[in-house]
C-alpha cells in the first residue's frame, strides 16, 4: 500500500445534508418519466365524458340563449361578463369539447386538447350554474389546466407514436412540478373542505350526513339509508373524515403515511358512492390520485407483471415503440389533421342541432306553442292557505340512554328502575320556533310524566329525559311528542320488572334519599 493510499484511507468521509432550497428544487424540478401524469391524462377525460355525454341532448336548453342558462356571473352583478352563445354555436362548442376530451385520452395534440377541454369545461360550468357546475367540475378544470402545462403526452400517446414514426428524437422525461402542483391541489382542496366543516355544526352532530344519506338527490343509495340508523357510526365517520382531510396535505408524500392517506382517501370516496349516491365525484378523485403513481411504482408493477405472465410488459411497449425509426417521405401535419377534425366536429354539432328543431321552427304548422293550464290547477298552485302539518316537521323520535355531542347515539326501548330514558326529537329543517311537549303515558293513556321546551328555529332537535323511578310500575309506556299542542309522533318503551328482590332496608333507604318530584318534571308548568 502506498503512502497516498494510506492518506486517502485515513481521510474521513463527510456526509453533507442537502439544504432546504436544494430539497425544494429537487421536489419540483427533478427530471422524471411522467407515468402518473400520463395515466391521469388518460383516465380523467374518460371520466369527464360520463357527464358530458349525459348532457349532450340538453345543450340548447342549458348553454344557449334559446334555452334557460343560469350564468354564475349574474350572482355577482355582472350580467355581461361573458357572452352566452346561440343554440348553434353552443352545440358546436360542445362537440369541440367532446373531441378535446377524446383526443386528450389518445394523446393527440395533447397540450392543446387538454387546454381546450379545461377552458370549455369551465365555461359551460359557469354558464349553467345549477346543474353543470359542481365540486368535481371545479377540481377537474384545474387538473386539466395543470395537465396542459405538463409533459403527460410523452408516454402512451399518439404524439409520441407520430414523432417516433417520423424519426424525431423523443425524450420520455420532464420536470416534476406539474405533478407536484396537481398533488398540492388535492391536498389544498381537502384542507379547505375540512375548514368548511369546522364552521358547520350540523356536520359534527351527524345531521348533515344523515340527511344526505336519506336523500336520493344524486342517485339511489340504499347503503346510506341503512347506515343512517346508526348515529354513533355517523359521528365516528365525521370525525375521522375531518382529521384525515387536515392531515392529508402533510402526510401523503412518501412511505407508509402515503399508503395510509391514499387508502383512506380511496375508502372515503368509495363510501361516497354507496352512502351518498355520488358517481363522477369519486371517479374524478381516483383518476387524480394516479398523480402519486411514480416511476418506482411503475417498475415494481412491471416486475410483478413479468412474474405473473412471464414477460416484461414495459420492455415490450418500449421495443414496439422504437421499431419504427425511419422517416416517412410525406404525411399530413398532425396539427392540420387535428384542426380538420375539430372543424368537422363543430360543423357536425351545429348541423345536428339545426336538424333536431326542438322548438318547431321548421314545421309547416309553425313554432310549438305552450298550452295554458286550467283554472283549477292555477288556483291549486297559487293557494297559500295550507300549512305544514306538525307530523311533517318531525324527522325522527328516538329513545336511548347515551348522548354524545348533542346527539343520541344509541337506540333502546327497554329500561329498568333507576335508569334515565333520554328522548330526542329531531326536526326537519327549516322550521319556525316550536313549542315541544313530551308526555310519558301508560297503557291507559294516563300522563305519568310531562316535560316541555321551546326549540328555536336554528336548532334541529329537542332533548328530554325521564328518570325511571320506582313510583312507575313495570309495564308498557308510550312517549308522545306534541308540537304547539298537536300530536306529532309516538314511541313505545317498556319498563322491565326487577330481576332480583331488593332488601327492605335498602329500599326504604333509597326512597328516603329521593326527592318527592323527579328532575324530569320540575320544569313542567303544570306540576
Amino acid at each position: 500500500m502506498t503512502q497516498h493510499d494510506d492518506v486517502a484511507s485515513s481521510t474521513p468521509v463527510i456526509h453533507t445534508t442537502p439544504s432546504v432550497w436544494s430539497r425544494i428544487e429537487t421536489f419540483f424540478f427533478a427530471e422524471e418519466r411522467p407515468v402518473g401524469l400520463s395515466l391521469v391524462r388518460i383516465i380523467l377525460p374518460l371520466v369527464l365524458l360520463i357527464p358530458t355525454l349525459h348532457r349532450v341532448f340538453q345543450v340548447r336548453e342549458f348553454y344557449s340563449l334559446s334555452g334557460s342558462p343560469t350564468p354564475i356571473w349574474n350572482n355577482y352583478g355582472q350580467p355581461d361578463f361573458l357572452p352566452i352563445p346561440t343554440a348553434h354555436v353552443a352545440a358546436g362548442l360542445y362537440a369541440l369539447l367532446i373531441l378535446a376530451l377524446v383526443s386528450s385520452i389518445l394523446g393527440w395534440r395533447t397540450r392543446l386538447s387538454l387546454l381546450i377541454a379545461g377552458v370549455l369545461t369551465a365555461y359551460f360550468g359557469m354558464v349553467d350554474l345549477i346543474s353543470t357546475m359542481t365540486k368535481y367540475t371545479v377540481v377537474a378544470t384545474h387538473a386539466l389546466l395543470l395537465l396542459s402545462l405538463s409533459d403527460s403526452g410523452r408516454l402512451w400517446s399518439v404524439d409520441r407514436w407520430l414523432a417516433m414514426k417520423r424519426g424525431h428524437s423523443w425524450s420520455e422525461t420532464g420536470p416534476a412540478w406539474p405533478r407536484r402542483l396537481l398533488q398540492i391541489l388535492i391536498g389544498v382542496v381537502y384542507l379547505g373542505a375540512a375548514t368548511t366543516k369546522m364552521h358547520t355544526p350540523a356536520f359534527f352532530t351527524g345531521d348533515q350526513l344523515r340527511l344526505w344519506m336519506l336523500s336520493n338527490v344524486n342517485s339511489a343509495n340504499p347503503v346510506g339509508e341503512y347506515l343512517s340508523q346508526y348515529p354513533g357510526l355517523i359521528l365516528t365517520m365525521a370525525y375521522v373524515t375531518i382529521v384525515w382531510e387536515i392531515l392529508f396535505l402533510f402526510m401523503v408524500w412518501k412511505g407508509t403515511a402515503r399508503t395510509v392517506m391514499l387508502s383512506l382517501g380511496a375508502f372515503f370516496h368509495v363510501m361516497t358512492f354507496f352512502t351518498l349516491g355520488l358517481l363522477v365525484f369519486p371517479l374524478v378523485y381516483f383518476s387524480i390520485y394516479l398523480a402519486w403513481y411514480e416511476q418506482p411504482d411503475h417498475v415494481a408493477l412491471c416486475a410483478r407483471w413479468q412474474a405473473w405472465f412471464g414477460r416484461d410488459f414495459r420492455e415490450q411497449v418500449r421495443a414496439s415503440g422504437s421499431l419504427v425509426t425511419t422517416r416517412t417521405s410525406w404525411g399530413i401535419p398532425s396539427f392540420l389533421s387535428w384542426a380538420g377534425c375539430a372543424g368537422c366536429a363543430i360543423g357536425l354539432g351545429m348541423w345536428i342541432d339545426h336538424t333536431s328543431d326542438p322548438f318547431g321552427d321548421q314545421r309547416t304548422e309553425g313554432r310549438f306553442a305552450l298550452k295554458p293550464i286550467s283554472e283549477e290547477r292555477l288556483a291549486e298552485l297559487l293557494r297559500n292557505d295550507q300549512q305544514v302539518h306538525v307530523t311533517d316537521k318531525v324527522f325522527a323520535l328516538d329513545i336511548g340512554s347515551v348522548m354524545f355531542n348533542d346527539n343520541l347515539v344509541d337506540r333502546k326501548n327497554q329500561f329498568r328502575h333507576g335508569e334515565l330514558a333520554m328522548v330526542q326529537c329531531s326536526l326537519m329543517p327549516p322550521h319556525e320556533d316550536l313549542y315541544l311537549e313530551v308526555h310519558l303515558r301508560n297503557e291507559e293513556e294516563q300522563i305519568m310524566r310531562r316535560m316541555w321546551q321551546v326549540v328555536a328555529r336554528e336548532n334541529l332537535r329537542g332533548h328530554f329525559s325521564f328518570q325511571m323511578e320506582e313510583s312507575l310500575p313495570p309495564g308498557a309506556y308510550s312517549v308522545v311528542i306534541k308540537i304547539n299542542g298537536a300530536d306529532a309522533g309516538r314511541r313505545s318503551l317498556e319498563l322491565l320488572p326487577e330481576t332480583s328482590a331488593t332488601p327492605p332496608d335498602a329500599a326504604v333507604s333509597n326512597r328516603s334519599e329521593r326527592t318527592t318530584l323527579p328532575v324530569a318534571t320540575v320544569v313542567s308548568p303544570s306540576q
